[in-house]
């Protein structure tokens, strides 16, 4: 790939990271809210949204961010498991998928189902486990960002040479 649409690929991982993250910041203030400050019946109302927005707004972003991931290890010199820290970036990015389907989706539809059921406590005897799981993909992420500004495991390149100090160099 070229400088100018690798510098556009960037652009636009950028652009479509920040919102996915900012989505997943966004829907976790939505369920703190949620859980802390709504009675049941607007719990009920309120809660089905968490699902709706994943599916709305981060599951296409999400997509979109991992199809410019395949294209930076397809038609780039990043590769997939060329760098440690590039298949670092995969592993965590996997393992956002069961916090995201099986973690926040599955339970707060199991959050609904027992409100419909038993009543509304709320807070943490609610929603501990939709909590937990969307705190693990904020956490998750930004680790993934850290991991892309420092790329920690990078591989030094053997043919770099060491600096020298300009005062030792005259000599």
């Amino acid at each position: 790939m070229k400088a100018k649409g690798m510098k556009w690929l960037r652009i636009l991982h950028i652009i479509s990271v920040s919102i996915w993250f900012g989505g997943t910041v966004c829907i976790g203030a939505l369920a703190v809210i949620c859980f802390f400050n709504l009675s049941e019946t607007n719990f009920l109302i309120t809660a089905p949204l968490i699902p709706r927005l994943y599916k709305k707004i981060i599951l296409p972003i999400a997509i979109f961010t991992l199809l410019q991931g395949l294209i930076y290890g397809l038609m780039t010199n990043w590769g997939f498991i060329k760098h440690r820290w590039v298949m670092l970036k995969w592993i965590f990015t996997f393992s956002l998928i069961p916090c995201i389907g099986l973690g926040t989706i599955g339970q707060i539809f199991s959050v609904i189902d027992k409100v419909n059921a038993s009543g509304f406590q709320g807070g943490f005897s609610d929603g501990r486990q939709v909590l937990l799981f969307i705190s693990l993909q904020i956490l998750i992420m930004l680790t993934m960002i850290v991991i892309s500004v420092f790329k920690p495991l990078k591989k030094k390149d053997a043919g770099l040479r060491t600096h020298i100090p300009a005062c030792t160099a005259i000599r």
